[in-house]
């Protein structure tokens, strides 16, 4: 997963990213978003697929949503075909992805249901027929994309409205980042991972979003995404201070800030904040971090 993830990291700044949306619990285009679909496969111009990526909402199980993304990327891949040796072709690296829940990057619920190609247009590109070849679509859950996924009960077919007075809420409670001076070095308190990955809890996407508002609000800010690991001194053979801090760094890529303003660095366990062995889960999650080290303001 790491080579993956640091993959990920170094093409999003020599990319563009066009993302297709589905309806709730579908794994097919709509005729708005079809429509929009084929405008963008038909331009004029020689394009370079480098990544797909699929999600979806929260609603259901892990699995059922693991096998949903898989699905939408299936659908996606399969139009894409279509223009292979004419004005579109894969790279030899392609890297496709399903995400299905596991990464919330949006707050509004329809903007995760989704599909994001990164590609690059390649001008005056002769395109050499070739056999494609694609990675087998199994689910790191052990699902596949020709499973039909079991219907999940029990839940709302609607969006629900937003509440203007919880907006107001939200906007005015303090950014911790607001009056963060160069050189200061921050931790982000409550970002949560799956176990030894680089994908975010649900629970964590208040705290990234928070990041992502002071990164917005802020268009001169540039920050270092430092990771951190606890519990064990020496090197961490599977890097995953580097694939956490590459998480933090594509979240906020994937929400339009310039890869420019971004740099990510891992430290392992050479920086605690508790002597290594903690004496208890307090001081392991404690030395177990991500910080944003302020770098221009």
């Amino acid at each position: 997963m790491k080579y993956v993830l640091l993959l990920f990291g170094l093409l999003l700044s020599a990319q563009e990213k066009a993302s297709f949306y589905f309806d709730f619990d579908q794994d097919t285009f709509n005729p708005k978003q079809n429509e929009l679909f084929m405008s963008w496969l038909n331009k004029a111009e020689n394009r370079e697929i480098l990544v797909i990526n699929g999600y979806c909402d929260w609603y259901g199980t892990f699995e059922y949503n693991d096998t949903l993304a898989y699905k939408r990327i299936h659908t996606v891949q399969e139009q894409l075909k279509t223009k292979t040796n004419s004005s579109l072709f894969f790279s030899e690296d392609l890297k496709i992805k399903g995400f299905g829940e596991r990464v919330q990057t949006r707050k509004e619920r329809r903007y995760n249901r989704r599909v994001d190609v990164f590609y690059k247009v390649i001008p005056n590109k002769t395109i050499v027929e070739k056999p494609v070849v694609y990675d087998d679509p199994v689910v790191y859950t052990g699902q596949k994309i020709s499973d039909d996924p079991k219907p999940f009960k029990q839940i709302d077919t609607e969006l629900q409205p937003v509440d203007p007075e919880e907006l107001v809420h939200l906007e005015a409670i303090p950014n911790r980042y607001a009056n963060a001076k160069v050189g200061d070095k921050l931790v982000m308190k409550n970002l949560y991972f799956y176990d030894r990955s680089g994908i975010f809890v649900p629970e964590s996407l208040p705290v990234m979003e928070e990041l992502l508002a002071f990164m917005v609000n802020n268009p001169k800010a540039k920050i270092e995404i430092q990771g951190h690991i606890c519990c064990q001194l020496g090197e961490d053979p599977e890097d995953i201070a580097l694939i956490r801090a590459i998480a933090v760094h594509n979240y906020l890529v994937a929400n339009d800030i310039d890869d420019s303003r971004l740099q990510y660095k891992s430290f392992g366990s050479t920086q605690p904040i508790h002597k290594i062995p903690e004496k208890n889960e307090k001081e392991r999650n404690e030395n177990r971090r991500v910080e944003i080290l302020i770098l221009e303001n």
